[in-house]
């Protein structure tokens, strides 16, 4: 280290070589199942402060030291290859020989707000209901649908809804497209759940898939982070992410037996960094990644952008648009994606 460094570009320095070392660790967390190195498996949500804070290093020795700007800016590019772009400017594919559309919606309603006591949430059904009276979307995948609030989806003569005994949390699939082989995968000591139905328009079958991955129970605060107990904390997410990788193992079983073109929608309560959403995203396209613009973030933590929310399709068909509709019904985004095949 240069002699020239004071004491706090030293602590500097130091912190900067530290984040950028849990970059690049990050860069095998796709592969690494969390049943095997649970704990390890927990930095795939740290993923996108890391990105920050080397983004901020190679900034300040930009302008302190420029030869101590190497390594975070190397940590950087092989981040933003390794992953995807995690920025993604406007883009909107347009291909010319499309003969067949399908516009599709995911959005976790969060039992419709059952349990929010604000004024301003009181309407949320109402609210919620007129929204997707106006996107209009031909397939509807809602997760934590809740089977006390009386919603009109008259439009959607097709549907397949899932409650597991008097469970009011249920998950929903809405089309209008009829729907056959529908079947619901009911994970063990779970109230998350996935379904999946083969979507019928004219003589081409596409199978639906809703996703609800195992939730991890987190307030989405700081304040909640700073009080909760770290190391109960560290256990129930790494038990929660092995549930995960569980649950997946399961659906990915059932879908690599399917005969027709996929595509899957829903919460995946997880991270683009990590094992999970690398397992069920080989071979499919992510619709953000294809047609989507900025960070593409739709989940609400507190100063902490974070996308678990997915639309992916098999890779015979096409990403025409997505969108991340900034609609804060929930503490999720709705988010919705055009699919094309010829």
């Amino acid at each position: 280290m240069s002699k020239k460094l004071g004491l706090l570009n030293r602590v500097i320095y130091w912190v900067n070589i530290i984040s950028a070392l849990l970059l690049f660790v990050s860069f095998i967390l796709p592969y690494i199942p969390p049943k095997k190195f649970p704990n390890l498996s927990l930095l795939s949500l740290a993923v996108s402060p890391l990105i920050v804070i080397n983004i901020f290093f190679v900034a300040y020795w930009l302008f302190k030291f420029k030869k101590f700007v190497l390594l975070s800016l190397t940590a950087i590019v092989i981040a933003y290859f390794h992953f995807g772009s995690f920025f993604k400017f406007s883009s909107t594919n347009n291909p010319t020989e499309i003969t067949n559309t399908l516009n599709i919606l995911s959005f976790n309603v969060r039992l419709f707000n059952l349990y929010e006591t604000k004024d301003t949430q009181k309407n949320i059904p109402e609210i919620i209901s007129s929204f997707i009276k106006k996107e209009n979307p031909d397939v509807l995948c809602l997760q934590e649908y809740n089977k006390k609030i009386k919603i009109d989806f008259s439009e959607y003569p097709y549907r397949y809804i899932h409650f597991r005994g008097k469970n009011i949390l249920g998950h929903a699939i809405f089309s209008k497209y009829p729907l056959i082989n529908t079947y619901s995968f009911d994970f063990e000591d779970s109230y998350n759940n996935t379904l999946s139905a083969d979507l019928l328009k004219g003589s081409d079958t596409l199978r639906i898939y809703n996703f609800h991955l195992e939730s991890l129970s987190i307030k989405p605060s700081v304040s909640y982070l700073q009080e909760v107990d770290n190391e109960m904390l560290r256990k129930k997410i790494s038990t929660r992410f092995i549930k995960q990788q569980e649950q997946v193992e399961t659906i990915l079983e059932h879908k690599n037996n399917s005969r027709y073109p996929v595509i899957i929608s829903g919460d995946f309560n997880n991270t683009p960094f990590s094992y999970v959403y690398h397992k069920v995203s080989e071979s499919m396209n992510d619709a953000f990644v294809e047609a989507g613009n900025g960070i593409g973030a739709t989940y609400l933590f507190e100063y902490y952008p974070m996308r678990i929310d997915y639309i992916l399709a098999s890779n015979e068909l096409q990403i025409l648009s997505f969108n991340t509709i900034k609609k804060t019904f929930s503490d999720h985004y709705p988010i919705i994606a055009t699919i094309g095949w010829d």
